[in-house]
């Protein structure tokens, strides 16, 4: 019976360190509203804003949402929020404005992810990230977890289509 206790209370106590092992680690880091509002807030050179500004911008053309129609991405977004994009091809798709952005810490040259954040219509009062995940709607320092800056899969194509299951999108990656 006590070798039994044992074995019970030795489970227990390595259960807890698997769990807190398992904890989401966070990215320390800054939510700008844009490029403007790094620059202001001084925490960094202003060519590193504008290269993490640059990079929040290329990852907002990869990771947007995309819609084949306009009403789509109104009812996710807000009419103020969405905007044409023409593609290569010739044609267009809809995808929400970039409402701001996260910087992780720039630690010599170790720079964090740039992250676009988008604001969802029914929920005004937080971020989402491309992949629609929340985060936190505050402009300065920030602690974001570690999912919330990890690259989404890149979108391909989006398709909408009237009947049950309105939408359809592929992912690539």
């Amino acid at each position: 019976m006590k070798r039994s206790r044992a074995v019970a209370l030795t489970l227990m106590g390595a259960s807890a360190i698997l769990l807190q092992a398992c904890e989401d680690a966070s990215t320390e880091g800054q939510v700008y509203r844009n490029l403007q509002g790094c620059i202001d807030l001084g925490d960094l050179t202003e060519a590193q804003c504008r290269e993490v500004y640059r990079d929040a911008l290329h990852a907002h053309a990869r990771e947007a949402p995309r819609y084949t129609a306009r009403e789509d991405c109104v009812a996710e977004f807000g009419a103020e929020q969405c905007q044409q994009q023409t593609t290569t091809s010739g044609g267009s798709f809809w995808m929400p404005l970039m409402m701001g952005y996260f910087a992780g810490s720039m630690l010599g040259s170790n720079r964090g992810a740039a992250e676009p954040l988008y604001r969802s219509r029914n929920d005004p009062g937080s971020f989402r990230t491309a992949d629609n995940r929340k985060v936190p709607a505050t402009f300065g320092k920030a602690n974001l977890p570690k999912w919330a800056t990890t690259p989404s899969r890149t979108r391909t194509q989006s398709v909408s289509r009237g009947g049950f299951g309105k939408r359809s999108t592929g992912w690539g990656g």
